[in-house]
């Protein structure tokens, strides 16, 4: 079962709201540039470029250079599993339950738009985590650094997640949790069969 903690993030420097924007703005383009090497290998072929092809195309894009591995990565499969959606709908198309005016391809965000940050993996230290950088991007922005809840602590955390709002005017974090799901028994509904016990 995943669990999702959504905080407002609060008190970030002038430069570390500059950075967190520059991200933001970076996945953006991101996306585009995975999404345009995608629905250009489907005009050719008329077929669909995974994941693993696409990262082979993007991998030298400046875009993928300034983000960070792995979140040039999270936003390449986003890429990917829209055009999954894409090509489920086509599918349900040929079989009767979608008209074909009601399909369309993944369209690019907007030039100035935004996008989230979807991060992997991250170190905790001292109440803290550093969102992931390039060294390129730390060179010129900095670093930005980001509370962690202390109910979290110990928690299988799976994903945590910078969603840029109105904007990028203000972020939020979502930190995605895996726990186990708990049973509850009701006392009252309770039956307890007990062999060795007798009256």
């Amino acid at each position: 079962m995943y669990l999702t903690q959504k905080n407002k993030i609060r008190n970030l420097s002038s430069q570390e709201f500059i950075a967190l924007r520059q991200l933001c703005r970076l996945t953006k383009n991101m996306y585009n540039v995975g999404l345009y090497s995608v629905r250009q290998f489907y005009f050719a072929e008329g077929e669909y470029l995974r994941y693993e092809s696409n990262y082979h195309y993007c991998k030298d894009n400046e875009n993928y250079q300034l983000l960070q591995t792995d979140i040039a990565q999270q936003t390449l499969k986003v890429v990917d599993k829209s055009f999954k959606s894409f090509f489920n709908l086509i599918q349900k198309k040929w079989e009767g339950l979608y008209r074909f005016e009601q399909i369309r391809i993944p369209k690019y965000l907007n030039k100035p738009g935004y996008f989230p940050l979807i991060i992997p993996r991250i170190k905790v230290k001292n109440g803290y985590f550093n969102i992931p950088i390039s060294l390129k991007f730390k060179t010129k922005y900095g670093t930005v650094k980001i509370p962690f809840p202390e109910r979290l602590v110990g928690k299988n955390l799976k994903e945590v997640r910078i969603i840029p709002r109105f904007n990028a005017s203000f972020f939020e974090v979502e930190f995605i949790t895996e726990e186990e799901p708990q049973l509850v028994v009701k006392s009252d509904n309770a039956r307890f069969y007990r062999p060795w016990f007798r009256q």
